[in-house]
């Protein structure tokens, strides 16, 4: 079987994705094929063995063309085609924009490749923080008070924003990781975090902070048709928030752990995931974040991620093995994929056959 591993892309979580992607090699058995999308789109075969920096040091000198249709992708050394590879199942190892957010799941629609990872809409909605509130309020699936804002609302801000309680968490709508996130805690420097963010989004989210909360993580994907669940965990800080750094540099200020939570608690974050999994059709493995309110025991879902980093293995490891979770991951895909194929794509019209085919009024 080959498998093909997609990753990087124009994004600002760009090296994330690189480090998601050669944590998943290790997840899949086959014949592995890495195409690494640089941080313009431009699309590269490279060797499964090249770890993280060496996406920074190694020369990139194969390209690679998806053939649209035809379930294959080209190995091109200039314009030549050196290779042709038949693929059977793809993994959408991208993170943000460019790749989470629909790009990759159009992108294999279109080539007749099955795919672990959702499709486009439910992609696309999850992407897009301002959407997914939206799609989650109309299930009656709480989150906390918020507005959206454009760059248009700037001159009306207070207006905007006269029905939230400071402190307000800033969001890039499209983005992850935590970047672009700041809290501010008066109307004091709020424009300026606007602005910022602004830079990285041309809409932005903004939230009431929670004074006391705990953050709480739970993963699902479909095993055998069935939405199965991780373990229940919860990210530790020593910060208001938890940040990019926190993620990712400064590992000493972040853990995981099992969370400790009531029987109550717990079916609540159960049920609310396997609702957000089945209301919005996701696909593949997603990984649902709640914040818990201590003061009022209240629950609400916070963020939703399509492609969670190192794909949520570390919430799944008490259930799986690396390589049976990946191979749940392919056997659901393939067969989701099988699935579409009984519907009917094909309708003779005949409006083409007579005439040309336009109709005089």
């Amino acid at each position: 079987m080959n498998v093909l591993i997609i990753y990087g892309g124009k994004s600002c979580e760009h090296d994330i994705s690189i480090i998601t992607a050669c944590l998943a090699r290790g997840y899949f058995d086959g014949n592995l094929v890495s195409a690494y999308l640089d941080k313009n789109n431009r699309c590269y075969l490279v060797p499964n063995d090249w770890t993280p920096k060496k996406h920074v040091e190694g020369k990139l000198n194969k390209t690679v063309v998806f053939k649209l249709g035809e379930g294959a992708i080209c190995v091109m050394r200039g314009r030549r085609v050196v290779k042709t590879i038949p693929i059977d199942v793809a993994v959408n190892c991208c993170h943000g924009v460019n790749g989470e957010d629909g790009c990759i799941a159009a992108l294999c629609q279109m080539s007749g490749i099955p795919l672990v990872g959702s499709d486009l809409a439910s992609s696309a909605v999850a992407m897009d923080k301002a959407l997914t509130k939206r799609v989650l309020n109309s299930f009656d699936i709480p989150t906390v008070k918020g507005v959206e804002l454009t760059k248009s609302d700037l001159p009306q801000l207070k207006e905007r924003i006269a029905e939230l309680r400071f402190p307000l968490i800033i969001k890039p709508c499209k983005l992850g990781s935590s970047i672009g996130v700041e809290v501010c805690k008066a109307y004091e420097g709020l424009e300026e975090a606007l602005m910022r963010a602004f830079k990285l989004d041309a809409k932005v989210l903004v939230e009431e902070a929670l004074s006391d909360f705990t953050e709480l993580n739970c993963a699902a994907m479909r095993v055998g048709g069935k939405v199965k669940l991780s373990v229940i965990d919860q990210p530790l800080t020593t910060h208001d928030i938890l940040t990019f750094a926190d993620k990712y540099v400064e590992n000493e200020a972040y853990d995981r752990k099992p969370a400790p939570l009531d029987e109550k608690v717990a079916s609540a974050v159960e049920q609310l995931t396997t609702l957000v999994y089945e209301k919005l059709g996701f696909g593949g493995v997603i990984r649902v974040d709640y914040l818990l309110d201590k003061a009022n025991g209240k629950l609400y879902v916070n963020e939703i991620n399509t492609t969670p980093g190192s794909l949520a293995y570390g919430l799944w490891e008490a259930k799986f093995s690396r390589t049976a979770y990946g191979e749940a991951l392919v056997e659901q895909a393939i067969a989701d994929y099988r699935e579409l194929q009984i519907f009917v794509y094909d309708f003779d019209s005949g409006v083409l056959s007579g005439g040309n085919g336009i109709k005089k009024k």
